[in-house]
C-alpha cells in the first residue's frame, strides 16, 4: 500500500485493539510506490531531502512510533505486532520486551540461513551490521511493536533521500552506511520468497511467544474507520505536524546525542521578557505513552528561561513516571536544553539569535571562554582554495585571492595579535590542542562545520582547552558523504569561513577583556 494507507492502517488496528474489537493481530506489510516515513517525534525538514523525494516520486509520510526516518522501497518488508499489554504483563513496555520481541526475528532469520542476533537498544544484527530495526508505540490498553527486515537494499537511495544525522555515525563508529547496514540478498546471494520469509517469522513468532496464528483480512469495523482516517493521514496537517521554525530569528536550537538516540531542542523564546515561548522535542527516540513528549512540551512552554526551573519540570516529570524513554532519563533532554540555552545567553552580547545558534562552546560558558582572552585560531584546510598549493600544509601566504576565506580570516586573527594555525586533518586537530595545552594556552576559537563539533564533542571536551567553534559555510564533508575523507585530509570540496561572524566573536573578546 501507499504509505499514507500503511500509516492509517497501524493507527486503525492499535486504536481497535485498545476497544476490544480487534484481535491480538501479527501484520505484514510492504510500500508502493517508494516512500520515506520519519518517526513521530521528527520534522521532515529536519530528516529529508524533499527536493530529491518530490523529484523522484519518493512519498513523504509520519509513522505513529518514535524512531528515526526510514527509506522504504518495493522490496523492504515490515512486520507488526498488536496485542494487549497484559499479553506481555506490562504497562509500559521496556528494553526486555524489545529483546525478547526481536528474539523470534532474529530466529527466524537463522532459518533462513543467516545468523542474526539482537542489538541493544533495539536492533537485530548479522556480523554487526544492521538487517532490522524496531519500535513501537501504545494506546491505552493496546500495544504495537513493529519492525523492518531488510530483503534487498537501495543503500545510494536511501543516502539520497534521507538527511543522514552524523552524530549517529560516531555511536556506531563508522563512517559508510555499506558497513552499517546488510540485507537478505547480500547475504545469501539471492533473494527469498517472501511468503517463505513471512511464513519463517510467523512460525517463529508463534515458537517463540507461545501462540497459535489464523489468517484473516480486515473486519467490517477495520475498513470503515481505516477509510475514515486516509484523508487524515494524506494531509500537510498530519504529514508536517512538527515543524520547528528554524527559520525565525527568535528561535535557538541544539543537539545531544545519547547511547539511546539523539535529542533535538528547538526553542522559539521572547529574549526581552526571559521567556520560553514554545519548544519541541524532537528525534529518532521511542517515547511511551505517545502523547506523553508533547505533555512534556507544553509544561515548559511560558516558563522563564533559566536552567534551574527547566531543569525541575523535566526531572519531576520523569520521576512522576509520566514518561518512559528506554535508555534515557531527565538527564537526556536537560543538557540539549542547556546547550540552547548557551546560545540565549550569547545573545546577550549583540549578536542575532541567527548567528547565535552557528555558535558551539566547549569546556566553559561562551562567557568563560571570552574572559580567557583566545590567542589562538584554528582555521580548517577545506576552506582553502581546492588547487592551492598549501591547501594541505598548516600554513597560508594570504595571496588575496577573493575566493579564499582562510587568507582574509588569516588576516583578521594576525591583526588581532593571534596565533593562526590551520589544521589539515582530526590528528592534526587533538595534536594541536595538546600542545596547545601543554604550553599554557588558555583558551581557542576554532571554525568547523557544526556536524563536525557535533560527531567530537566529546572529543573536544576530553581535550580539556575551553574554546568557542563557529560554523563555516557552504556544502561540507558531511553533506557530501565524504566525513572519512575529511577525518584524513583528503577532502577536495571548498568551504568558507563566515568571516562576519568570526570578526564579531574576535570583537568581542578584545572588547571584553579591554574593559576588564
Amino acid at each position: 500500500m501507499s504509505a499514507a494507507e500503511n500509516m492509517a492502517l497501524d493507527e486503525t488496528l492499535l486504536e481497535l485493539k485498545d476497544d476490544g474489537i480487534s484481535p491480538n493481530t501479527i501484520r505484514f506489510l510492504q510500500f508502493r510506490p517508494r516512500c520515506v516515513l520519519v518517526g513521530v517525534h521528527q520534522a521532515v525538514e529536519e530528516e529529508v531531502r524533499l527536493d530529491y523525494c518530490r523529484a523522484h516520486n519518493i512519498e513523504i509520510n509520519r509513522r505513529i512510533t518514535g524512531g528515526g526516518a526510514l527509506f522504504w522501497d518495493e522490496s523492504q518488508l515490515g512486520w507488526e505486532i498488536y496485542s494487549d499489554k497484559k499479553f506481555f504483563n506490562l504497562t509500559i513496555p521496556t528494553n526486555s520486551l524489545f529483546e525478547s520481541l526481536c528474539l523470534p526475528v532474529s530466529l527466524a532469520l537463522k532459518a533462513l540461513g543467516v545468523d542474526a542476533s539482537f542489538r541493544p537498544r533495539n536492533d537485530i544484527e548479522i556480523d554487526g551490521r544492521k538487517i532490522s530495526g524496531t519500535g513501537g508505540t501504545d494506546h491505552g490498553s493496546a500495544f504495537l511493536f513493529q519492525g523492518t527486515l531488510l530483503v534487498d537494499f537501495d543503500v545510494e537511495t536511501m543516502l539520497r533521500s534521507l538527511k543522514i544525522p552524523v552524530e549517529k555515525l560516531k555511536a556506531k563508529e563508522i563512517d559508510s552506511f555499506r558497513d552499517r547496514v546488510t540485507c537478505l540478498k547480500w547475504e545469501l546471494g539471492e533473494v527469498p520468497p517472501l511468503e517463505r520469509i513471512k511464513e519463517a517469522l510467523a512460525a517463529s513468532f508463534c515458537k517463540g511467544l507461545g501462540f497459535a496464528l489464523e489468517p484473516g483480512g480486515l473486519l467490517p469495523e477495520e475498513e470503515e474507520l481505516f477509510q475514515h482516517k486516509l484523508k487524515a493521514f494524506r494531509s500537510p496537517s498530519w504529514i508536517d505536524s512538527i515543524t520547528p521554525s528554524q527559520n525565525s530569528r527568535e528561535t535557538v536550537r541544539a543537539t545531544y546525542k545519547s547511547a539511546a538516540g539523539m535529542i533535538r531542542c528547538t526553542m522559539a523564546v521572547t529574549p526581552r521578557r526571559n521567556r520560553l515561548r514554545d519548544i519541541y522535542l524532537t528525534g529518532d527516540f521511542i517515547s511511551f505513552p505517545g502523547r506523553a513528549l508533547y505533555d512534556l512540551e507544553a509544561s515548559l512552554r511560558g516558563l522563564p528561561l533559566e536552567k534551574e526551573r527547566l531543569h525541575r519540570v523535566i526531572e519531576d516529570f520523569f520521576a512522576d513516571g509520566k514518561i518512559v524513554i528506554p535508555g534515557m532519563d531527565a538527564s537526556d533532554f536537560i543538557k540539549p536544553i542547556d546547550l540552547a540555552l548557551e546560545k540565549c545567553e550569547i545573545h546577550r552580547y549583540g549578536l542575532p539569535l541567527a548567528y547565535c545558534n552557528m555558535i558551539s562552546v566547549t569546556n566553559g560558558s561562551f562567557r568563560e571562554v571570552l574572559e580567557k582572552d583566545p590567542a589562538v585560531l584554528l582555521l580548517p584546510y577545506c576552506a582553502k582554495l581546492t588547487d592551492c598549493d598549501l591547501r594541505y600544509e598548516k600554513n597560508c601566504a594570504m595571496c588575496g585571492q577573493h575566493d579564499c576565506s582562510i587568507g582574509f580570516a588569516w588576516e583578521m586573527g594576525l591583526g588581532r595579535s593571534k596565533k593562526v594555525i590551520s589544521v589539515v586533518n582530526f590528528e592534526d586537530l587533538w595534536s594541536e590542542l595538546m600542545h596547545l595545552k601543554k604550553a599554557g594556552e588558555r583558551a581557542f576559537i576554532g571554525c568547523c562545520c557544526q556536524p563536525f563539533f557535533a560527531k567530537h564533542v566529546d572529543d573536544f571536551a576530553a581535550a580539556g582547552l575551553p574554546g568557542i567553534l563557529l560554523d563555516i559555510d557552504d556544502t561540507t564533508c558531511y553533506d557530501l558523504d565524504q566525513a572519512k575523507n575529511a577525518y584524513a585530509g583528503t577532502f577536495e570540496s571548498q568551504t568558507r569561513v563566515n568571516l562576519d561572524l568570526l570578526e564579531k566573536v574576535l570583537d568581542l573578546a578584545a572588547t571584553l577583556n579591554t574593559a576588564a
